[in-house]
C-alpha cells in the first residue's frame, strides 16, 4: 500500500499523539490531513486483502471505510487515524459532546488475509478518553447487522447495551459515563496504550 504524494503539500496539521505497542494514533488537526484520508479507499482494497470474505461482505467492509472518510470532513467532528509500521489501519471519527455520536470506526488489515491485534479496542480507547476529558454523559452509536463480522456482540462487551432497531440493518446502542470507566480499567489492562507530548507530522512522509 502506497499513498505517498509529495506534491503541494507544504504545511500539515497531523499529530502523533499516543501509542499502543506497535500502534500509533494521529490526531486529525488540519483540512490539508483530510486530502490523504480521502485517498484511503482507492489505496486499501478489502476484497484483496481478505479474500476469504464474500463479495457482499467485502463490499460492506469498503462502504465503512467510505462512510468513515466522509464523516471526517465535518468541522465539528474528531478524528483519528491509526497505523502499524507506517501503514494506516484503522480511523475513528465522532462528535464530542455531553452526548457524544459515534459516527464510524473502521479497521482493515495491512497484510493478507490477517487483521491488526487490538487495532479497533486501541481507538475505542482514545474515543472513552476524549470522552472523559469532557466529563461526556453517554456514547452512542448504530451498530450494523450485515457487515462480515459481530460487531453488535463486539460494542456489547465494550460495554454498550442496544437500544433501538433504527433501521433494517442498523441497531442503535448506547454507553454511559459509568460503564466507560469500567471498560476502560479492562482495556487499559490489555494495551499498552501510552500518551505521547503530540508531536506535528507530515502524514505523506510519515505513513506508507
Amino acid at each position: 500500500m502506497n499513498i505517498r504524494n509529495t506534491k503541494n503539500n507544504p504545511h500539515f496539521g497531523a499529530y502523533h499523539i499516543a501509542t499502543s505497542g506497535n500502534l500509533k494514533l494521529y490526531k486529525i488537526t488540519d483540512p490539508e490531513d483530510l486530502r490523504f484520508i480521502k485517498n484511503l479507499p482507492q489505496k486499501i482494497k478489502m476484497n484483496k486483502l481478505m479474500p476469504n470474505l464474500t463479495k457482499d461482505e467485502t463490499a460492506r467492509w469498503q462502504e465503512m471505510l467510505e462512510y468513515a472518510v466522509d464523516n471526517s470532513r465535518k468541522k465539528e467532528n474528531v478524528t483519528y487515524l491509526e497505523a502499524i509500521d507506517n501503514n494506516p489501519c484503522g480511523i475513528i471519527t465522532f462528535t464530542p459532546g455531553k452526548t457524544t455520536i459515534l459516527d464510524c470506526i473502521c479497521t482493515w488489515p495491512v497484510e493478507f488475509g490477517k487483521k491488526v491485534e487490538f487495532a479497533g479496542k486501541t481507538l475505542f480507547y482514545q474515543l472513552f478518553l476524549d470522552f472523559q476529558k469532557i466529563k461526556g454523559k453517554r456514547i452512542k452509536l448504530d451498530a450494523i447487522t450485515n457487515g462480515p463480522y459481530n460487531t453488535i456482540k463486539k460494542y456489547e462487551s465494550l460495554g454498550f447495551k442496544q437500544t433501538s432497531n433504527v433501521h433494517p440493518t442498523k441497531i442503535q446502542m448506547e454507553t454511559n459515563s459509568s460503564k466507560v470507566k469500567d471498560t476502560m480499567l479492562n482495556l487499559k489492562q490489555l494495551l499498552k496504550y501510552k500518551e505521547i507530548s503530540p508531536q506535528k507530522i507530515n502524514l505523506y512522509s510519515e505513513l506508507a
